[in-house]
């Protein structure tokens, strides 16, 4: 490892962010892996578990009440699938064909982040057929659909 590469990986650190209100109206935030981007802004290591609208490689700004938002895309899809790990992790190497990494798991949730480019009809027939051999698995996306869940953010398309 070169000096840089040591450089880089000093600088990785954690945010918490806010992720989301719970109906009571109490706040859920996550923490988040992240390197200095400039400026006040962050880079994405790893896609969210909770937060939305973002994946790694994203450039970040976090708000004073910790609010995160993109201001530059990392090219990557944050797709999240609701499964036990020993389903998610027969999901793996597919994932992996796409270019794909999983980013974190844990009993309910398997985050993994594919870019783009692998295309969301590569992406999605990979994902219906691991629902055809787990009936109880859902996946989503976790960055391609505004907060309404309906709204493309279309960012794929700039």
């Amino acid at each position: 490892m070169d000096g840089a590469e040591q450089d880089r990986l000093m600088t990785r650190t954690t945010l918490r962010i806010w992720a989301a209100d719970k109906s009571s109206g109490e706040r859920v935030d996550e923490e988040i892996l992240v390197e200095p981007a400039g400026n006040d802004t962050w880079r994405l290591l790893t896609s969210p578990g909770l937060a939305q609208g973002m994946a790694s490689g994203d450039v970040i700004e976090v708000d004073q009440a910790r609010r995160a938002r993109p201001v530059v895309r990392g090219g990557n899809l944050a797709v999240h699938v609701l499964a036990p790990p020993e389903h998610a992790e027969d999901l793996l190497p597919q994932m992996r064909r796409l270019g794909g990494v999983r980013d974190g798991q844990t009993a309910e949730l398997t985050v993994y982040t594919v870019p783009v480019s692998a295309g969301f009809p590569a992406v999605e027939r990979v994902l219906e057929d691991f629902v055809r051999r787990h009936p109880d698995a859902e996946w989503y996306y976790g960055n391609v659909d505004d907060t309404d869940g309906v709204t493309p953010l279309l960012w794929w398309q700039t």
